[in-house]
């Protein structure tokens, strides 16, 4: 493959005190590429994504051992703040939902699309109202792009676990839309 990988990452080790549990880690990823990370529990993978997202139990224990490059360059990732703005997002093994939100409520959290209204306009950019209907388009196409067929304001409580994970991995890719 001539083209640069988006992903690198290079003799990726890590120590929780005396204990190795990643030893010279190392893959590429390059453009239109998908991979899965799979192994027993105990294995090292939510310790090798924690690293490549900059989460501070990370930094907390000393750090890791090896470099990441991302499109080339080399990345210090330290805070998930970073890795966001490097377009690398994190799906939890645990689901970070909110039950009696809807799915666009979780999808669009801390992400909020607002309109003006009576009061704004005379008060100030505070009391904004949200904007359901550019929300609701929004998780939509999050939706749609995992070929998803679930109402995008359905109340979360209740769904399939499927369905939670869809709505997890879809907060993700609205990011970009």
């Amino acid at each position: 493959m001539s083209e640069r990988p988006l992903l690198d990452m290079r003799n990726i080790g890590k120590n929780y005190f005396e204990t190795r549990v990643l030893n010279d880690i190392n893959f590429k990823i390059y453009p239109g590429e998908i991979h899965a990370i799979v192994g027993e529990n105990g294995a090292g993978k939510s310790t090798l994504m924690n690293i490549l997202f900059g989460m501070n139990v990370i930094h907390s224990t000393g750090g890791y051992d090896g470099e990441i490059y991302i499109d080339g360059e080399k990345s210090e990732i330290t805070s998930p703040q970073m890795a966001m703005e490097y377009g690398i997002g994190m799906v939890h093994q645990e689901f970070m939902l909110l039950p009696n939100y809807s799915i666009t409520e979780n999808i669009k959290l801390n992400r909020e699309k607002l309109k003006p209204n009576i009061l704004s306009r005379v008060f100030g950019e505070k009391i904004k109202s949200l904007n359901y209907k550019k929300m609701n388009n929004d998780a939509r196409q999050a939706l749609d792009k995992l070929d998803i067929d679930i109402e995008e304001y359905v109340t979360v409580a209740g769904l399939p676990v499927g369905y939670m994970q869809f709505t997890e991995i879809a907060r993700e890719i609205d990011k970009d839309i």
